[in-house]
This record gives structure tokens, sequence and C-alpha cells, in this order.
């Protein structure tokens, strides 16, 4: 249904008065993203004739008041169009339509045209359906020391150095010309061993050392994945919302996301058994522990119900572990593939989320039908991780460095997980609610109807506190009321500062917009 029309020219143009009148309509209840609706309308009226060539168009905060959208929601629709050559911006000159280039005399029309790289792309609107842009700070004004509510990000203020320093030293000391030489595309064999033996801890039980890979990080686990396992328009399923940087790697592997809305108590099997009536699913991307971004655990219950649903369906699953090892309360949680009968698991983890994220090494356990082509691939795509960086992880990890530092990170988590729950109880409005994990590194939070988490974020900027907004984290649209709230980057006065902050803007629109019946443009899950 259209709720939006606006004047698309300025009422001045090329020094004379009037301007030209195209209407563009918005379909707020759709599943496509709102600038993506205001660029297709704009794009046809350029195809249409409609707006002809050198118009300047409006300004993109008069755009924004006539459809009652976010400024932000036009920039990137101008980005895109932009990135077409449909526009073109300069800074305080405005934007325009494009005057297509003329031929040259005695050339032809192909040599007329500038070569771009943008024209070689396989998917070039995989560039501009980034959905990053709307986590990224640059551009903003943030005061300095801005409150860290966003990214789950380790607290570098706690990384071990000294320690991890001192195992380098040692792996230097006593190396030979091996260690400088290429690793095993499987990687480094004391470090796969020690993965069996954590596992092993963690309930995966007779883990065969030969089903276990080193990765540069756990999204290496994801590209090589989608590169193995699908073709250009095959659907996967994930979490709604999910990890960013999960669909990201799926959809340039050309995957199709298709998406199972998140409960209380985990992913909805309910709508997860729908999805598979409806159609074929090569394999479920999922985080079973202190889910990203929502912090929320698989129940048990529900955990053994989605077991059986694989074996049923002979579904795959890639068991994403990236912060399984942070937990707070209770019993560490027990992965998937302790339980994996069938061999329809793929296990990633990660040194990134527990200790650091600059030294790039985590790991994937494949079923034995698929470590041949893993390895395979592996070595095609960069031979192996760095020999120096896993000698020295399998050396920090064997002289219980880790589990140090996970105590240490545990206990101050909880501290400050504890101190951004209180503070929510206290500042956010009524209407709001969240998730209250056990463990990992962010929750996820719901403003109160009417209020765009958007909106919010450059209003928090401008106040300086940064949180995440929960658009970028639904594959298909969706999360206008969401936000994730990352509790380990930050002291626990400032959290409780930067919460307060979020409760004080969101109580102040919800005054200014008092019976005035603000609809959404989407919904989020349930928490």
């Amino acid at each position: 249904m259209p709720l939006g029309a606006g004047i698309l020219s300025d009422p001045v143009e090329g020094g004379r008065r009037g301007g030209r009148t195209v209407q563009l309509a918005i379909d707020r209840s759709g599943a496509q993203p709102i600038y993506r609706q205001i660029a297709d309308a704009i794009r046809g009226a350029l195809q249409r004739g409609e707006i002809p060539p050198g118009t300047r168009l409006a300004s993109t905060r008069a755009l924004a008041r006539q459809l009652s959208v976010h400024r932000q929601t036009i920039v990137e629709a101008y980005r895109l169009l932009g990135s077409e050559g449909r526009l073109r911006s300069g800074v305080g000159a405005g934007t325009f339509v494009e005057v297509p280039a003329s031929p040259r005399p005695g050339r032809d029309d192909a040599g007329a045209r500038p070569f771009s790289w943008r024209g070689l792309l396989r998917d070039p609107r995989l560039l501009d359906e980034d959905p990053t842009r709307v986590l990224s700070t640059s551009g903003l004004r943030l005061p300095r020391n801005a409150i860290q509510l966003a990214g789950a990000i380790p607290d570098r203020r706690q990384f071990p150095l000294a320690d991890f320093a001192a195992c380098v030293e040692e792996v230097l000391a006593g190396a030979d010309s091996s260690l400088l030489d290429y690793a095993p595309p499987e990687g480094d064999e004391p470090l796969r061993r020690w993965v069996v033996e954590w596992l092993g801890r963690a309930g995966v039980r007779g883990l065969d050392e030969g089903r276990v890979v080193i990765l540069s990080g756990s999204q290496q686990g994801l590209d090589l994945l989608g590169r193995l396992l699908l073709s250009a328009g095959e659907a996967v399923a994930t979490e709604a919302p999910t990890y960013t940087g999960a669909f990201m790697a799926l959809r340039h592997a050309g995957a199709r996301i298709v998406t199972v809305p998140m409960e209380e108590r985990g992913l909805s099997l309910d709508a997860l058994e729908t999805l598979l009536d409806r159609e074929p699913v090569k394999f479920l991307y999922t985080m079973p522990c202190f889910q990203n971004p929502t912090g929320i655990t698989l129940g048990e219950r529900e955990r053994e119900r989605l077991l059986a649903l694989a074996r049923r369906r002979r579904l795959a699953i890639v068991e994403d572990h990236y912060d399984s090892d942070l937990h707070i309360s209770g019993e560490p949680p027990r992965p998937l593939l302790a339980d994996d009968q069938g061999g329809q698991i793929v296990y990633l983890g990660t040194f990134s989320k527990m200790l650091f994220p600059g030294v790039r090494v985590g790991w994937m356990i494949a079923p034995a039908e698929l470590i041949d082509a893993v390895r395979q691939l592996r070595r095609a795509m960069d031979l192996a991780s760095a020999t120096l960086t896993q000698s020295a992880m399998a050396r920090f990890c064997r002289h219980g460095h880790l589990e140090r530092h996970l105590a240490r990170v545990r206990r101050l988590n909880g501290q400050r997980l504890r101190a951004m729950l209180q503070a929510l109880d206290e500042h956010f409005p009524p209407g709001a609610v969240w998730t209250r994990p056990r463990g990992g590194m962010t929750l996820w939070a719901e403003a109160p109807e009417g209020i765009d988490t958007l909106d919010l974020f450059h209003a928090a900027a401008a106040r300086g506190v940064v949180f995440s907004p929960g658009t970028a984290f639904f594959p298909n649209g969706g999360g206008r009321r969401g936000m994730r709230l990352s509790f380990v980057r930050e002291s626990e006065a400032r959290i409780r500062r930067g919460v307060r902050i979020l409760g004080e803007l969101m109580s102040e629109r919800l005054r200014g917009r008092r019976g005035e019946g603000t609809a959404l443009d989407d919904a989020t899950p349930p928490v």
C-alpha cells in the first residue's frame, strides 16, 4: 500500500522556478528495504523520461521529510543510483540526473563509454545491498571517547599480550626452518590435537583429529562451505536476526537466504519445519549458543527436537560456536555436534571472541565425507594458515593461558551484563523488551512501537553512544525496532550511562509522538 509520495526535483532547476513533481509510492509492509523501493521508483521515472537528464533532485533532507523516512534512507537510495551511473553528486552542489555522454565524431559508440570494473562484477547488487553500511559511524560527528555498545568484539584492554608474546618467543627460540615453511592445508598438528581435547570437554567424544581443519578465522569456514556446497539461487536457511557476516558470505557464494524467526528459546522449529515443507534448503546456518545478535541459547528440548528434525529431513547443519566458551552462568552449552549421529553437522569455532581476533585463527570440524573436498579447496584458496601463529597459539593453550584468561573474562563479562540488565530495567521506557543472555557478548533489545532504531542510532551517536541498529541483522528486511547491545567493551559505569542515554532518547520520541499513531514498516521477532 502506498504510504508516501514526494516532489522529486527541487523548486529551482537551472535557475528557473517551478520544479518537477514525481509521485514516489512506498510499501512499508513489504519485504523490500525502503531505500531500494525509492531507488526503484526513481529509476523507473528516469527510464520513462519523466525526469530529464540534468535535473537537480530534491535534497536528501527535503525528500526524507516529504516521505516521512530517515534522511539516511534517501542517502542510500541516491548512493545506489549513483553507483549505477544514473546520478552524480557534489559536496554542496546537490544531486543531479546524469547526462549521457555523446559519442565522439569518427568513433563508435563503445569507444565513448568509459571502462568500468563494476561492469565486470559477477553481481554488483551485492555491493548496493551491503547491510554493514547502517553499522558504520563514518561521517558521524562522534564525541571523543564515545560509549561503545556496538560490535561483538572483545575488550582489547583484557588481551593477554604478555603471555602470548612469551609463547611467540618460545616458538621462535626453538624453531627450525620448517616454522617459516608452508603448513599443510588442514593446519598445525599440535593445534588440531588441542581442538580435539577442547571439544572433548564440551561433550564431543571420539572426535577424529583428521576431521579438524585450522582456518584463518571461522569466517573463512563460511566462505569455504559456500564455495563447496552452493550453486546460484540455492536456498540457505538462517535465523532472523542473525550474524551479518554470515549471510553476506553466503550471498557472495550465490545463496538465496530464507529465514527462520527467533523465539524466546531459540529458532522457531515450527517455522523451520514449515519452510522445509515449502522448498528445498541446502543447509541451515545456526548459532545455538549465545546467538548473535540476540544472545539466546537454544533450549534443551528445542535442541533435541532440532536434531531429530535434521535426522528425519536429512538436513545439513552448519553450527557456529563463535562465543560458546564465554558462558557466565550455568553449565557450558553442549554443541549439537556432540549428538550428531548421521554426520550431518559442520562445526565452526574461533579464538576471535574468546581471546583476540587479530591472530585470525579458527577451526572447522567437517564430516569425514567432506574433509577431502575442504582440504583441496583450502589449498586452492590460500594454501594454509600461518605456521608461526598456529604454533604460538598451540603453545599458549597448552600452557593454560587460555583457561586463565577465560576465567577472568567470564567474571568481568558477568559484572558488565548484570550492569546492563539493571540499567535496562531502570531506564528503558514501557513497551521496550530485551533478552537476558547467560553468556556471550551481546543482547537484543526491541524499542517501543513507533520508534525506528536507525533514527535512534544517529541521535545516540550525537550524544556519544554507539549501538548496532537492528536492520543490519535481517537478510530480507526487518528489525526497524531492534538493536544489538554489546556488554563486553565498556566499564559498568559507562554501560549504565549509555543505556540511560538511550532510554532518555526513546522517552523523548515517545512523548513527541504520543497520539500520532506512527506505523512501523516491518516487524521484529519476539524476544
